[in-house]
């Protein structure tokens, strides 16, 4: 949550800070602000919304100076307002920050510091306040920062301006920050995106590294005050995932890539000629692997009940899955031999990090499902798959789910493959992945139908989503996708769990959506369907051509979608869902790229 831009330039800092805020406005719009030092004192704007408000303000107030910070935030501790807004400004710094401080109560009775002076309800002033008091007391500012480093409690990363220098002086530890270089001018931010597109190469920092950047230099140090290298990595510029070309939405764009982001990933891992997986090199004897244990949030999360159907058929290894901010605090048993695989798209959801810790500290053998390759998870863990889904911009994720879902396909038939276990129909299973992208394009070809069904949802206060086998999970997904960018009630079920509570709810028109791939579950999803409608409940069913001529009679509306098999059905079942809360939500006029209360990268607990 919360993006941070900072930047010391040559020139007028200003304009690559709102555009290094516009690029991470998916992290956090609540409000935004902007700190510059000029002339030996501190100048800032700040704002209520997005970060076009900020933009308006800011036309006319006349602010530069060659070294900036600024922040767009995502509340945690205090409301969404001015007093609440970052940057804090004390009398000899500025700050901007993301992440929670913990013990920040106890650090004001620490540091005596006079409660008048703190004027908002965040965590973020009172370190402001700290580090203020610190300035005068340490021989300078990067031992000011170690001494504040120490006594901090939480995740973080925060960045300070000093009234007088045209240094930064910043700090990480359990959220992400990024060093970006050149010629003339250095930046840092949370994301790749935030950085200036001038950029030539990029540091990503570690746990506790504290830096000072300048226009022209910057340095590294540890704790204990001693410089430290990092390795520096080359720049990609990142245009090509800013802009929404011809689409009216991030979302629309990201669900229309899925075509090409699906088949670079299956590409990238799969030798049709051969009828192999290839994944990169890898280690590990899975005849004696005893079970498979995923931990993942969110979408990332449905994802993994999904491929847990796979495994065990496939694989044939045990598979067990927690969500993520639960399992880190659970007390469980696992054998040492397990292998402990989380999914992420972003790679910095703090949940997420702290179950990869958990899984390293039972001393099991790790493996990363992500999007980014240089993320937090993906350093930290033994083994990476990468979902080759590109950067996705809307909070809602689209792209990267399905990516997602073809990497954890791609790894149980590996594991399948590698334990030589005979499974009937595999090559047609394994071939009919490289049609995936003509099937997806035949999908997406289909929105106006979808459109129109969606227009009967719109003054449904209700909707429920219902599926049986992997379209079980897929149903919470749908679901999910409703709330996000709807914010319509919207719950997910397991067809047969229905007559156990459920069926209480439904009344007439509720409108109910079947994922009813015909396959051996679609008699008994049938059945619950039949429930429903002596009910009055409305259904809307998708399913295949075989699927509605069987159900036709039941439905009140149809979405037809190409044959599929157990794998495949995951993905493409995916598209409608996707695209009903899509279509839903232009037409309720919802912010669809930027969902209330949401953001895309969830760095806070």
């Amino acid at each position: 949550m919360c993006g941070i831009v900072a930047i010391a330039d040559v020139k007028n800092c200003i304009p690559k800070l709102i555009s290094g805020l516009q690029a991470l406005e998916y992290r956090g719009y609540d409000s935004s602000g902007i700190a510059s030092s000029s002339k030996n004192r501190l100048v800032y704007q700040k704002s209520v919304g997005k970060i076009s408000q900020l933009v308006k303000k800011l036309k006319n107030k006349n602010i530069e100076g060659d070294t900036g910070i600024a922040h767009t935030r995502w509340a945690t501790h205090g409301k969404p307002s001015i007093i609440n807004t970052h940057p804090f400004i004390k009398e000899n710094c500025a700050m901007v920050h993301n992440g929670i401080i913990e013990n920040y109560e106890e650090l004001i009775k620490i540091y005596s510091l006079n409660k008048k002076n703190i004027k908002s309800a965040t965590d973020t002033e009172v370190i402001a306040e700290v580090y203020n008091k610190l300035i005068s007391k340490s021989k300078n500012h990067i031992e000011a920062l170690i001494n504040l480093m120490n006594k901090i409690e939480g995740s973080f990363a925060f960045a300070f301006l000093v009234k007088g220098k045209q240094s930064i002086y910043a700090a990480r530890k359990g959220n992400p920050l990024i060093i970006g270089l050149s010629e003339k001018c250095n930046a840092l931010s949370s994301d790749v995106l935030g950085l200036p597109d001038i950029m030539k190469e990029i540091i990503f920092l570690e746990e506790n590294d504290i830096v000072e950047i300048s226009n022209s230099s910057f340095s590294i140090y540890n704790l204990k005050g001693n410089k430290i290298e990092r390795k520096i990595h080359p720049y990609t510029s990142k245009n090509e995932f800013n802009t929404k070309k011809n689409f009216k939405h991030f979302m629309q764009k990201e669900i229309y890539h899925q075509p090409i982001s699906i088949e670079d990933t299956v590409l990238n891992f799969a030798d049709k000629k051969t009828n192999n997986i290839l994944l990169p090199k890898c280690e590990i004897d899975f005849d004696n692997v005893p079970n498979l244990h995923f931990a993942a949030c969110g979408t990332a999360y449905h994802a993994c009940m999904i491929a847990k159907y796979w495994f065990e058929q496939f694989a044939k290894i045990p598979t067990s899955i927690d969500i993520g901010s639960e399992y880190r605090y659970r007390k469980d048993i696992l054998n040492k031999n397990s292998i402990g695989v989380v999914v992420s798209q972003s790679g910095e959801t703090m949940d997420t990090i702290e179950c990869l810790k958990k899984f390293k500290q039972h001393n099991l053998f790790t493996t990363s499902i992500v999007n980014v390759l240089t993320s937090t998870i993906a350093r930290e863990s033994d083994y990476v798959l990468p979902t080759l889904a590109g950067h996705e911009i809307g909070v809602a994720s689209t792209k990267a789910f399905t990516s997602q879902l073809t990497v954890l396909a791609l790894f149980a038939q590996f594991i399948q493959q590698k334990r030589n276990i005979n499974i009937p129909g595999r090559n047609k299973i394994f071939n009919s992945l490289f049609e995936l992208p003509k099937l997806i394009k035949h999908v997406l070809s289909n929105s106006s139908s979808i459109r129109k069904i969606t227009k009967s949802l719109k003054n449904k206060k209700s909707i429920f989503y219902i599926g049986r086998g992997t379209m079980y999970p897929l149903a919470l997904e749908g679901a999910l996708k409703l709330k996000e960018i709807t914010y319509k009630h919207c719950e997910g079920y397991a067809a047969g769990e229905l007559k156990h509570g459920p069926l209480a709810l439904i009344e007439k028109d509720l409108p109910v959506i079947a994922l009813a791939p015909f396959d051996k579950n679609f008699s008994k999803l049938l059945s619950n369907i039949q429930e429903i409608k002596a009910r009055d409940g409305k259904i809307i069913m998708i399913t295949d051509k075989l699927g509605s001529r069987k159900a036709k009679k039941f439905c009140d509306e149809l979405i037809i979608l190409p044959e599929t098999n157990i794998i495949t059905a995951a993905i493409i079942y995916s598209l409608p869902i996707q695209m009903i809360a899509y279509e839903l939500g232009v037409l309720l006029k919802k912010n669809i790229d930027q969902p209330r209360n949401l953001a895309k990268s969830v760095t806070v607990e």
